[in-house]
């Protein structure tokens, strides 16, 4: 089912299923903006520098709108600010920083493809990509998808990017640039502009999952996973339904107050059924950060998103990979680096398979990660 939509701009608020660009006329090109003003049409909380080197500003700050997947006849993707390889349409925001013969680039999106590749997914590759301190959360420096010198950070769902496009930043500067981002707000306003965005679970404000799209095949994380998140045909669930989901998830248990409690902090964000791939996912964050993400996947030994057991290693080095005794059982555990993370299980339990991820985190270690396993308990 294919229906021309009149007009090519729309937002997350008002996508409709099945809905296609094919009015070339209708395709909308990337629009100059400002921070706060972004925010209106972006399904992502967006973020902007709360420091900059003292030689560097601003220069320019654009907004790719959302629009329904297609690519018309006689549309140029790149001309566009569309992404090429895909058809799909969704937003983001780009902003160059100049200083004194330097520039860097800040891109802004809502990564809905996957879990977010072990946290570095820009960087992926890199052989000892560094952690560092990004507010509430934790961001990398490392060798971006361009080879150049990059930086990356999960803020509130939002995935922001740093590319030194000229120039040199040091890692210092590169740090406090992620340690420095600020949501967007309007001086003029109480509300930030992006309460709504933060209310909206996950798998709703997915672009791939609204518009019953196939999105592209990503890295999922420092395990191979298999086949892309088929979001195209997945079935948002309520929380209400999560101890009916089959196959059976298992979820963070109830807080039992002690310091060592981990699983307790995290709490439900949005639940889907892939029932075409006989398998159920669930998306936690962080209460305190709502940075900190916990992806939890269950899936019939069968099923195309169940890893082969024992895992391979996905292409991008860890600190950490090696089996152990978790839950009974033999679980196959892995570290981006073990104090910082981003952290992943797989394993096979009463013939299903598990598989968590947990991305990079100020509240978690190897240690906590692999507790918060053992204490998994089912839905």
């Amino acid at each position: 089912m294919s229906n021309e939509r009149p007009s090519g701009g729309t937002d997350w608020r008002t996508a409709g299923e099945w809905i296609r660009l094919t009015d070339t006329e209708a395709a909308l090109p990337p629009r100059e903006t400002t921070f706060t003003d972004a925010q209106a049409g972006a399904n992502f909380v967006v973020f902007e520098p709360g420091w900059l080197p003292d030689d560097c500003a601003v220069v320019e700050t654009t907004f790719r709108p959302e629009q329904p997947p297609g690519r018309p006849e006689g549309v140029d993707a790149e001309e566009l600010g569309q992404t090429p390889w895909s058809d799909g349409n969704p937003c983001a925001l780009r902003a160059v920083v100049e200083g004194e013969g330097r520039r860097l680039r800040i891109k802004e999106f809502l990564y809905d493809w996957a879990p977010p590749a072990a946290s570095i997914a820009p960087l992926w590759g890199t052989e000892d990509p560094t952690p560092v301190d990004a507010g509430d959360a934790v961001g990398f420096l490392g060798t971006d998808y361009k080879d150049n010198r990059g930086a990356c950070v999960q803020r509130a769902r939002t995935q922001i990017e740093v590319s030194v496009l000229a120039g040199e930043f040091t890692d210092e500067e590169l740090e406090s640039l992620l340690d420095g981002l600020e949501p967007a707000t309007d001086p003029a306003s109480r509300d930030s502009g992006a309460t709504a965005v933060r209310q909206v679970p996950f798998h709703r404000l997915s672009y791939w999952a609204r518009y019953r799209f196939e999105s592209v095949g990503v890295p999922h994380g420092l395990w191979d996973h298999g086949i892309a998140r088929p979001y195209h045909e997945c079935v948002p669930c309520s929380p209400a339904a999560l101890g009916d989901a089959e196959p059976q998830l298992l979820v963070p248990g109830e807080s039992d107050g002690s310091e060592r409690d981990v699983g307790g902090e995290f709490a439900l964000d949005s639940v889907v059924a892939f029932p075409g791939a006989d398998a159920v996912e669930a998306v936690y964050r962080h209460e305190a950060t709502g940075s900190d993400h916990l992806w939890i996947t269950a899936a019939a030994p069968d099923s195309a998103l169940a890893p082969e057991l024992p895992p391979e290693p996905a292409d991008q080095p860890a600190a950490v990979r090696e089996s152990v005794a978790l839950r009974d059982t033999t679980v196959h555990y892995a570290a981006l680096t073990e104090d910082r993370g981003a952290w992943e299980a797989v394993w096979t339990e009463n013939g299903v398979t598990y598989v968590v991820v947990a991305g990079a985190s100020r509240a978690l270690d190897g240690e906590g990660f692999r507790r918060l396993v053992d204490g998994l308990e089912p839905a």
